[in-house]
């Protein structure tokens, strides 16, 4: 896997990730073998030749490999990197054809610099509050960055028309943005992370919750960017048990 930045200004970064077919055949394979239970008319089920489950289902088995193996390659490609997108990032320009290099495009805002203050200085009194919203408001306290707009407004979907930039919701907005941001530069400083199995855990208790299949409800997150939110979630949660466990109690 190779990558290299094509832009990078006013805290956006554009950059080119690309795969040779050897480092994704793999997963080409999976995918195929996946497939082989497909309905074909005029063959049995299990029964359909490789060579025409490859020829019939080509487009959706090209689809299925670029939203795997894309997601394996971006993490690669930042680690390498070392940068961390502030929010949402997209791909476009993705290229995906059988035995050819795989491309795509990422676009994002960066993450700022964001000075942490010892986490010591956290430390909390013994009272009634919940200690995960004592940290939560020290951190709002002692740490402070602009957040751009856009990020502020994706807390509010697609209706935000009504919400001034000086509304108490604009405002709540904005914390939350801002927490969630602080959160993940302490998670990286102090290495945790979410792991695959941590979402497929959360999403079998949402399924059942919602009574839903963790396959349906899956889908639907992936469909409307809702994986990212949940690791978000997910890291914002370890990481505020991380530091209850880690701050002693005055």
């Amino acid at each position: 896997m190779k990558w290299e930045t094509i832009a990078s200004e006013n805290g956006y970064r554009r950059m080119r990730v690309e795969a040779d077919w050897s480092s994704i055949a793999d997963d080409y394979e999976y995918i195929v073998s996946e497939n082989e239970k497909a309905r074909v008319p005029g063959f049995r089920p299990g029964k359909v030749p490789r060579p025409v489950i490859e020829q019939r289902l080509q487009k959706q088995i090209l689809e299925d490999l670029s939203q795997r193996v894309a997601k394996r390659l971006l993490r690669e490609a930042l680690r390498d990197a070392d940068v961390e997108p502030m929010g949402p990032v997209e791909l476009t320009d993705i290229s995906c054809s059988k035995k050819k290099p795989f491309q795509f495009t990422v676009s994002f805002l960066t993450m700022p610099d964001i000075e942490l203050p010892d986490l010591g200085s956290l430390a909390m009194r013994d009272d009634s509050s919940d200690p995960r919203d004592i940290i939560s408001q020290r951190l709002l306290e002692l740490v402070s960055f602009n957040i751009p707009a856009e990020l502020v407004r994706a807390e509010f979907g697609s209706d935000d028309s009504d919400r001034g930039k000086e509304s108490a919701e604009w405002k709540a907005a904005v914390d939350r943005v801002r927490l969630m941001l602080i959160l993940k530069r302490i998670a990286r400083q102090e290495g945790i992370e979410v792991t695959e199995a941590d979402m497929e855990r959360r999403i079998r208790e949402k399924a059942i919750e919602f009574g839903l299949t963790p396959h349906a409800l899956g889908a639907e997150l992936e469909e409307g960017g809702g994986m990212e939110r949940l690791k978000d979630m997910l890291l914002a949660e370890s990481t505020l048990d991380y530091l209850v466990e880690k701050i002693s109690v005055s």
